[in-house]
């Protein structure tokens, strides 16, 4: 029987690293070339098998080469080590080409899994977006209502007084006491200032698009500023500045720090962005 160097001579000419070898001969306790080689063919992928030897491993060694060598079987012919070599190539190609495959498999995955979480991310942002927009048109409504009726109460309360007038005429122009004048409407009641804590701005991004958001009304102008540089889709980087077109108004660095109530911004507003 070859002795233990011999055996780990055989395997390293047969084109196998001397620590895989050895860890070879050692997982098949040094019963001969045959084994150790079989032991390999099923452990070709196995990377770990060349690194440096531990010194747990290397006292186990020491004593495995210290220890008498068991009989062993016959040694293999030149045409029996080609044949496990040519076996060895063969389990290696379907052992790359299976990886292969499954990191394909794995790659087509991943590119799904990315697509679909991008248009369900995109689907929720055009929801909230859309219910943004639908929150600032009934704002808006309803401002216009109330616009609408505090003008026919003023409209109102003007025709009283003129008709008071032209009865005050009538009576002086035929020298009779002028009837007491009908008593005017009573004004009404200024609407009462409305508390508000939101104020729902529409940004207008330098590619036309907009971006609607309700802020509480005691934020500063910087926190609108970062929502807009963290969430904007007109492709631009960097800092940006707000201005407004009714009235026009550009706000200076120090206003940034001042509250959305303070500069006018609610209940709501458009702003537009500037460079």
């Amino acid at each position: 029987m070859a002795t233990k160097d011999q055996q780990i001579t055989q395997l390293m000419e047969m084109g196998f690293g001397n620590n895989r070898v050895v860890r070879a001969l050692q997982a098949t306790a040094f019963k001969g070339v045959e084994p150790a080689m079989e032991w390999l063919l099923a452990h070709t992928e196995d990377k770990s098998l060349d690194e440096p030897f531990t010194e747990e491993e290397a006292l186990e060694m020491k004593s495995n080469l210290e220890a008498p060598l068991e009989p062993a079987k016959k040694p293999l012919t030149e045409e029996e080590k080609a044949e496990k070599l040519a076996k060895l190539e063969e389990l290696r190609k379907v052992k790359k080409l299976e990886r292969e495959e499954k990191e394909k498999q794995e790659a087509k995955e991943k590119e799904l899994k990315r697509i679909t979480s991008g248009k369900e991310m995109s689907d929720i942002r055009a929801s909230i977006q859309e219910q943004e927009i639908k929150k600032m048109a009934e704002l808006r409504r309803r401002e216009k209502e109330d616009d609408k009726a505090a003008k026919a109460r003023v409209l109102a309360q003007i025709e009283a007084d003129k008709a008071a007038r032209r009865a005050e005429r009538e009576a002086a122009k035929g020298n009779v006491p002028a009837a007491a004048p009908a008593p005017s409407a009573a004004p009404a009641p200024a609407p009462a200032k409305r508390d508000y804590t939101e104020a729902k701005l529409q940004i207008r991004q330098s590619n036309g698009q907009p971006l609607v958001h309700s802020f509480g009304v005691k934020e500063s102008l910087s926190a609108v500023r970062l929502y807009v540089e963290m969430n904007r889709t007109d492709g631009g980087t960097g800092s940006v500045k707000f201005m407004t077109n009714f009235p026009k108004k550009v706000f200076g660095d120090e206003e940034y720090d001042n509250s959305l109530e303070n500069l006018g911004l609610v209940p709501s507003a458009v702003l537009m962005m500037t460079k």
